[in-house]
């Protein structure tokens, strides 16, 4: 009997103890998952804030920086009537009656006469800084012979080496084609140089 009574006491003791366990286990375990919902409602409600009052600051930012619609100006594009007015202004004008315009129109020779010939050797500058009279060739005007020296024709001996496809491209070039051979510049030129020739008349 005693026995019985001593197991039912220690039994009973063991018992209560593991309830005892149990619950503070219990207790310890549901107060973290309770401190840690509340630690992470509280986070939540902070990023939540923190977001609301970022959209606030980005609101105001783009009402300070976006002026009203009706306040912002149209874009300058011009019409392009406007636009090729003044394109085709007085700058336009003046440069096709200068010194570009004469360079345009000999670049457009130049460009028509390799069409038709070969051009002719030129020299740098006249030899010895002396240049043959060309006027002495008939059919050689000043206005020509001012021509030749700029495409680098200075002696009497350049043009009388002329072959019938250089004296083709000096004929476009000087916008009488035909004429150098009629009036047989080359030969004119050999004849000068031989001393053979007559002085020709200026044209």
């Amino acid at each position: 009997m005693a026995i019985l009574i001593i197991e039912t006491f220690l039994l009973t003791a063991i018992a209560v103890g593991a309830g005892v366990l149990v619950g503070v286990l219990v207790k310890q375990w549901f107060g973290r998952r309770t401190v840690g919902n509340e630690r992470l409602t509280e986070v939540m409600a902070a990023a939540a804030e923190a977001e609301e009052g970022y959209a606030i600051d980005s609101r105001k930012t783009e009402e300070r920086q976006t002026p009203p619609l009706e306040e912002m100006p149209e874009p300058a594009i011009p019409v392009q009537a406007e636009f090729e007015a003044e394109i085709a202004g007085p700058a336009v004008a003046e440069v096709l009656t200068g010194p570009a315009a004469e360079v345009s129109a000999g670049l457009d020779r130049i460009a028509a006469a390799d069409r038709l010939g070969e051009r002719p050797p030129a020299l740098p500058g006249a030899r010895s800084g002396i240049a043959d009279d060309l006027r002495r060739i008939r059919g050689i005007g000043p206005q020509n012979a001012t021509r030749l020296n700029a495409l680098g024709i200075y002696h009497l001996d350049q043009i009388a080496a002329w072959t019938p496809a250089e004296a083709r491209w000096i004929g476009a070039y000087l916008a009488f084609p035909g004429r150098i051979e009629r009036e047989d510049w080359t030969g004119q030129a050999k004849a000068l140089i031989s001393g053979d020739g007559a002085e020709s008349a200026e044209v």
